[in-house]
């Protein structure tokens, strides 16, 4: 049995040429995990024969940053031909991949730029991405949508690196405010709730998290894998568009902030500094 699915994300890469604070793949934090085309092809092929997205969103880190990103978005229509791709960018590296454009201006596909701050550096940076953008639009017909993460972004836990902790809200009113409700992850070969809780495990190996008693519950969560049977699928995925113990993690109200996009705050011990973008792999 295939079950249908409106929405399916999947981060190709931890890499990115911002480090914001706040990140929900966690990538303030410098995890350098990529995704290897053939481990994601291994992916994708063995959940078409499971689920039916309706929607597929690639995501980082920054997508622009993996070497393969021609070559997942092609497999990605090969497996699920109907499905509707979106590529999620910060718009820094799209000079990378020069044939996107002409990937994106294929049926059912479209582009979403994310907007992070309001640094004066960042600015001179975004308006180039967006000027070449506009380029692909006219040229190529690629659609494009803008993403405002400058004023709606919140944190969603509470401290920094190894002394991070859960909110352990309350699990219906941390749903009800929750960005990520229909954000369902594909992450190491499994399916997770949200990209907060599928991510959560390369943070915890990074700083010892199993070493905190309130974490133990959340890193317990496996989200569900290719050897689940028809029936614990439906239910897994009927249970997932509605608030579940683990929702505990999160806020229960959001504080937006304008969040630091280089890290520069984060002068702490136990936390690595991260350099200015223009070093990156």
């Amino acid at each position: 049995m295939v079950l249908p699915i409106q929405y399916l994300e999947m981060p190709i890469t931890h890499l990115c040429g911002l480090h914001c604070d706040g990140c929900s793949a966690y990538s303030n934090y410098n995890i350098k995990k990529t995704v290897p085309l053939a481990e994601a092809r291994q992916w994708l092929n063995e959940w078409s024969g499971r689920v039916i997205p309706n929607f597929f969103r690639i995501l980082g880190g920054e997508p622009f940053l993996h070497p393969n990103l021609p070559e997942i978005f092609l497999s990605i229509r090969q497996f699920w031909p109907a499905a509707h791709i979106q590529v999620c960018t910060n718009g820094l590296n799209i000079d990378r991949h020069p044939i996107m454009p002409s990937l994106l201006s294929l049926p059912n596909t479209s582009l979403s730029l994310s907007l992070h701050s309001r640094d004066a550096d960042y600015l001179v940076r975004i308006n180039a991405a967006v000027t070449a953008i506009n380029g692909w639009t006219a040229e190529f017909g690629v659609k494009t949508q803008l993403g405002d993460n400058i004023a709606k972004w919140n944190r969603f836990y509470k401290g920094i690196g190894k002394k991070m902790e859960p909110f352990d809200g309350d699990v219906v009113t941390s749903w009800s405010v929750c960005h990520s409700q229909h954000c369902c992850n594909l992450i190491d070969n499994r399916l997770w709730k949200c990209p907060q809780i599928g991510n959560l495990h390369y943070v915890a190996e990074k700083f010892d998290l199993r070493e905190n008693p309130r974490w133990m519950k959340y890193l317990e969560y496996q989200g569900i894998g290719l050897d689940c049977t028809d029936d614990e699928l439906q239910l897994w995925l009927r249970g997932r568009d509605g608030p579940e113990w683990i929702c505990e993690m999160c806020p229960t109200h959001l504080e937006n902030y304008e969040k630091d996009i280089y890290n520069v705050n984060f002068d702490q011990p136990d936390v690595f500094r991260f350099e200015r973008p223009g070093s990156e792999a």
